[in-house]
């Protein structure tokens, strides 16, 4: 087995960013699709931290509500540290729920710059999927041309 058949592993690399891509897509649609169809709730704040770790800092919210139909939903959040810094002083959350969808929750004060963020972070995975899969092209080509190559074979030949 030729040593160059380890550079394919380089298609993992923008197969991985396709799928942060779709991702990022499907959470802004699904918070748009929230947005405009789900029912509005004003939920309970009955947790709420920042972590701060070296260079990460983020945090989590766990709502409490109540739906028309009684069903009491508990869910906790994890948040970037933008949208956690919007609700620090929030014992209450305006809040549109729709069951079933990408995402089920979306928290009224946060919604426009959730999805600013969602978007850029869709725009940045798209960039480095562009930038990754011409970087596989030229990889996939250093290694078909070197598996190809006939490797001359030594010959000794004794001088007495």
């Amino acid at each position: 087995m030729s040593k160059y058949k380890f550079i394919y592993l380089i298609w993992l690399l923008p197969a991985y960013l396709l799928f942060l891509t779709v991702h990022q897509v499907l959470v802004y649609q699904g918070i748009g699709d929230t947005y405009n169809n789900g029912e509005s709730y004003t939920a309970q704040v009955v947790d709420f931290d920042i972590k701060k770790i070296a260079s990460q800092t983020n945090g989590y919210v766990v709502l409490n509500f109540e739906t028309d139909n009684g069903e009491n939903i508990e869910r906790r959040l994890s948040l970037p540290i933008e949208l956690a810094s919007m609700i620090t002083d929030f014992s209450q959350i305006p809040i549109r729920y729709q069951k079933g969808t990408f995402e089920e929750i979306v928290m009224m004060p946060t919604y426009s710059e959730h999805r600013n963020m969602v978007l850029s972070n869709a725009a940045i995975s798209l960039i480095g999927l562009f930038i990754a899969l011409g970087v596989a092209v030229i990889g996939h080509r250093y290694a078909t041309r070197k598996q190809n190559e006939v490797e001359e074979e030594l010959v000794f030949e004794r001088v007495d």
